[in-house]
């Protein structure tokens, strides 16, 4: 009689889609729009492939809250307890995700350079159980930005926590940008948002234009920074997209929801059983990159916006509202969103 309950009880489990949910560990090191977007991005995947979340899987999501003693915390417990797969955004997360767990795959995501964070020995295909992507952003590129856009300028400021790994990476690329460019670098640094914004204010005076990269510190505050610039007329350009309404005058980066998206497909990937060593850790395909224009912030602060950019621009934001170009909006097959 016991035997064959039993027998029925593993039919019926398997007749109802296998025999349990996936259980998935995601942490971030901090809590800001970039990185919900991502964690939104990945679930949505996971859901638009055919996953029902609560019957076919479930998230359990930790956030550091910028404490890494919090964090390697969070992947112990991550370590030890039974899930199928973790999810590490951020760098710091990442990396302690990494260096704590063995025995399941850890997916990195919203990682600057994973190479030289230590994740992985190269981007494309490893062994061992760490893989992803990553968002390193284009460093130069924003900097040509603001050589465009404040050709007059000599000092930039970049903001940056020295105790996260991506920051320093995105540090060093502004150095090498800089030299080339002509600019001067004044580094902005704090280990926590209130050092961050204190720090910012006693420097601003300094600067000719402020560069945000995707640091987590900073994204954590970005509408202090924005604020701060905007008072003292100084232009900000940030590399985060999805931070754009508090994040300056000019934003060009990755929109982190389509990082999320792709990092699903990994997990997806995995949970269906492919070995960690086939698939790649790869870069953000430079495509998903976005433009966009504060016009309300450029008049604000007093600043010409160069009409071949505004061409370029795949977003404005005009008295108050955010809105696509004409141009994006009919290269995407949308019209009902683009501006007046």
């Amino acid at each position: 009689m016991r035997k064959g309950l039993f027998v029925l009880l593993m039919f019926a489990i398997a007749v109802s889609g296998g025999m349990a949910m996936f259980r998935i560990g995601m942490t971030a090191i901090v809590d800001h729009p970039a990185l919900e977007a991502t964690r939104e991005g990945i679930i949505d995947e996971l859901i638009r492939r055919g996953f029902a979340l609560g019957t076919d899987f479930v998230v359990e999501f930790q956030s550091a809250q910028g404490n890494m003693s919090t964090a390697v915390a969070i992947a112990n417990y991550f370590r030890s307890n039974p899930f199928d797969l973790v999810v590490a955004i951020s760098t710091p997360s990442a990396q302690t995700c990494a260096n704590a767990i063995q025995g399941v795959p850890v997916v990195f995501t919203a990682v600057t350079d994973p190479v030289d964070a230590g994740l992985v020995p190269s981007l494309g295909k490893n062994p061992g159980n760490v893989v992803g992507v990553s968002d390193m952003t284009p460093v130069k590129t924003q900097f040509q930005l603001i050589r465009l856009v404040v050709p007059e300028a000599r000092t930039v400021g970049i903001v940056a926590n020295p105790g996260e790994t991506n920051s320093l990476i995105t540090v060093a690329h502004a150095r090498a940008a800089c030299e080339e460019l002509g600019f001067k670098l004044v580094e902005i640094p704090g280990s926590n948002t209130s050092e961050m914004i204190a720090a910012l204010t006693a420097a601003v005076g300094q600067i000719d234009a402020l560069y945000v990269g995707t640091d987590n510190t900073a994204a954590s505050c970005i509408e202090s920074l924005h604020r701060i610039a905007q008072t003292n007329k100084v232009p900000m350009i940030s590399g985060f997209f999805t931070l754009a309404r508090s994040n300056g005058v000019i934003s060009y980066g990755f929109e982190y929801y389509n990082l999320g998206l792709d990092t699903g497909a990994i997990v997806w990937d995995l949970l269906h059983g492919k070995p960690v060593s086939e698939i790649e850790s790869r870069l953000m395909n430079a495509n998903a990159l976005l433009l966009l224009i504060d016009l309300d912030t450029a008049k604000e602060i007093g600043l010409s916006i160069p009409e071949a950019l505004l061409a370029r621009a795949d977003y404005l934001v005009v008295n108050g509202v955010q809105c696509r170009t004409r141009e994006s909006a009919l290269s995407a097959g949308i019209n009902s969103d683009s501006c007046p």
